[in-house]
Protein backbone atom coordinates (compact mmCIF):
# COMPACT_ATOMS: atom_id res chain seq x y z
CA UNK A 1 0.00 0.00 0.00
CA UNK A 2 1.34 3.43 -0.42
CA UNK A 3 1.40 5.62 2.10
CA UNK A 4 -1.74 7.34 1.64
CA UNK A 5 -3.84 4.30 1.16
CA UNK A 6 -2.06 2.86 4.61
CA UNK A 7 -3.12 6.80 6.02
CA UNK A 8 -6.81 6.27 4.81
CA UNK A 9 -7.20 2.71 5.96
CA UNK A 10 -6.20 3.02 9.48
CA UNK A 11 -8.71 6.49 9.76
CA UNK A 12 -11.22 3.79 8.06
CA UNK A 13 -10.01 1.26 10.60
CA UNK A 14 -10.40 3.46 13.34
CA UNK A 15 -14.04 4.58 11.70
CA UNK A 16 -14.81 1.01 12.86
CA UNK A 17 -13.80 0.65 16.21
CA UNK A 18 -15.60 3.83 17.84
CA UNK A 19 -18.83 1.94 15.76
CA UNK A 20 -19.07 5.40 13.49
CA UNK A 21 -18.66 2.76 9.97
CA UNK A 22 -22.13 3.69 8.65
CA UNK A 23 -20.87 6.05 6.68
CA UNK A 24 -17.97 4.58 5.33
CA UNK A 25 -18.22 4.22 1.35
CA UNK A 26 -18.67 0.38 0.16
CA UNK A 27 -15.23 1.13 -2.08
CA UNK A 28 -13.30 1.84 0.55
CA UNK A 29 -15.16 -0.61 2.97
CA UNK A 30 -14.30 -3.15 0.20
CA UNK A 31 -10.04 -2.42 0.92
CA UNK A 32 -10.26 -3.52 3.73
CA UNK A 33 -12.24 -6.60 3.47
CA UNK A 34 -9.58 -7.23 0.55
CA UNK A 35 -6.36 -7.15 2.84
CA UNK A 36 -8.32 -9.13 5.35
CA UNK A 37 -8.36 -6.18 8.32
CA UNK A 38 -11.95 -6.31 8.31
CA UNK A 39 -15.01 -8.40 8.59
CA UNK A 40 -18.28 -8.93 8.66
CA UNK A 41 -20.96 -10.37 10.60
CA UNK A 42 -24.96 -11.44 10.29
CA UNK A 43 -26.94 -11.44 12.11
CA UNK A 44 -25.32 -9.78 15.65
CA UNK A 45 -28.52 -9.70 18.29
CA UNK A 46 -28.48 -6.32 20.19
CA UNK A 47 -30.70 -5.63 23.30
CA UNK A 48 -32.04 -2.77 24.82
CA UNK A 49 -32.71 0.53 22.76
CA UNK A 50 -30.95 -0.96 19.60
CA UNK A 51 -32.38 -4.49 20.37
CA UNK A 52 -32.80 -6.70 16.81
CA UNK A 53 -30.40 -8.35 14.45
CA UNK A 54 -28.14 -6.05 12.82
CA UNK A 55 -24.97 -6.71 10.33
CA UNK A 56 -21.46 -6.26 12.34
CA UNK A 57 -18.16 -5.32 11.14
CA UNK A 58 -14.93 -6.37 13.29
CA UNK A 59 -11.48 -6.15 13.38
CA UNK A 60 -9.96 -9.58 12.21
CA UNK A 61 -6.66 -11.00 13.85
CA UNK A 62 -4.87 -9.35 10.77
CA UNK A 63 -6.39 -5.93 11.17
CA UNK A 64 -5.24 -5.61 15.03
CA UNK A 65 -1.94 -6.48 14.05
CA UNK A 66 -2.56 -3.77 10.78
CA UNK A 67 -3.03 -1.63 13.86
CA UNK A 68 -0.31 -1.82 16.06
CA UNK A 69 -2.86 -4.14 18.63
CA UNK A 70 -1.59 -7.77 18.51
CA UNK A 71 -3.86 -9.98 20.21
CA UNK A 72 -2.58 -8.86 23.53
CA UNK A 73 -5.76 -10.54 25.20
CA UNK A 74 -4.74 -13.95 23.25
CA UNK A 75 -1.74 -14.13 24.95
CA UNK A 76 -2.94 -13.43 28.56
CA UNK A 77 -5.09 -16.53 28.32
CA UNK A 78 -2.14 -18.77 27.42
CA UNK A 79 0.10 -17.93 30.32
Amino acid sequence: MTSNAVQQVQEDMALIARGEEIDLPWRRLRVLLDYGLVEISTPVLLGGPLAGSRTSISWTDEGMRFMGQASQGKDHQRK
